[in-house]
């Protein structure tokens, strides 16, 4: 998620090398990058309002966005916020922004959470997106796991991309949206990429994409796991995040990992989250996966899907995940 700073500047470098005749279209094609435009956009324009799991959500259409189906992309919206709903027991923040710009594609494209103003995102949308696009799409759901949270230092930002990474599909297997062999195929696939190379730190102030995201999604799964067997199966990484959630009301605050971690631990008994953050955030800590996916019963096939095995040692706490309990 990048900051408003880095944003404004890369605006500002932009404009510097486009003609004078050129600039009007061009600042207002780029003004949503702003992010006080966005969330000028956001207060001044219509909104439609989906009331779900005691939050309500707003969607900005901006400028109408002209030749985007409305209905369509309100629906999109309603699966997304259910699958949240039923991950965190509610819809995590009670007021949640959405800015929809629509642009010339098939696909739902990249977006930006912020929540220095109240929760929101700003998300871009081709028209010609079709109800398999929205289908696929992990994105929104992505942005929604980041509003759940309390914001983190930018040195943690492998906290919160590795945490919406991993939970983002497992909301969605939890809601019927998505099967756990895709959840689990997801990650034998893009975990190993996360994983530190011969000279690589600590996860903390790293800057390479996949360990942002993979590497901070396997501190993730092995928090959920270890929480599961201390717990005996009574809590898992969703009872965490949820004391997350209710301890910091979303990410209109900021706190630091130690204050966000110890409410999650305080939720589920265990010093699992402090004990395992201090393990990677300082050192390159190594993941044998290829033997933990083993020990949950995840088999890879030769064509890339996964199946699984019911008698493999964790296979219980593997299906305990993806199970709404």
């Amino acid at each position: 998620m990048p900051d408003r700073r880095s944003l404004m500047i890369g605006l500002g470098a932009v404009l510097a090398v486009v003609p004078p005749l050129l600039r009007a279209s061009t600042l207002a094609a780029a003004s949503y990058d702003d992010p006080d435009d966005m969330y000028a956009a956001l207060s001044r324009q219509p909104h439609r309002s989906i009331s779900l799991g005691g939050g309500t959500i707003d969607v900005t259409f901006a400028d109408g966005a002209p030749g985007l189906d409305q209905d369509r992309v309100i629906a999109w919206v309603r699966k997304s916020a259910t699958a949240m709903a039923v991950y965190f027991g509610r819809y995590p923040v009670a007021h949640y922004r959405l800015l929809v710009i629509a642009t010339s594609a098939a696909t739902v494209g990249h977006a930006t959470t912020f929540g220095f103003r109240g929760s929101a995102t700003r998300i871009h949308v081709g028209r010609d997106a079709d109800d398999g696009a929205f289908a696929r799409d992990w994105v929104l759901v992505h942005e929604m796991v980041h509003t759940a949270l309390a914001d983190l230092p930018r040195s943690a930002l492998w906290l919160q991309e590795g945490n919406a990474t991993y939970i983002e599909p497992i909301a969605r297997a939890q809601a019927g949206q998505l099967s756990p062999e895709e959840v689990w195929r997801q990650s034998v696939v893009g975990m190993p990429a996360g994983e530190p190379d011969a000279a690589g730190g600590g996860m903390d102030g790293t800057q390479a994409h996949d360990r942002l995201y993979w590497g901070g999604a396997t501190f993730w799964l092995r928090a959920e796991i270890e929480i599961i067997l201390k717990t005996s199966g009574r809590r898992t990484l969703r009872d965490a995040m949820r004391g997350m959630n209710r301890a910091s009301g979303g990410n209109a605050v900021t706190w630091s990992p130690e204050h966000l971690l110890a409410a999650g631990d305080a939720s589920t008994g265990t010093g699992v989250l402090m004990t395992l953050y201090r393990e990677f955030a300082q050192r390159p800590e190594k993941t044998d996966l290829p033997t933990l996916f083993g020990r949950l019963g995840i088999i890879s096939r030769p064509d890339g899907t996964v199946r699984f095995d019911d008698a493999a040692e964790l296979a219980a706490v593997r299906r305990r995940i993806t199970t709404d309990q």
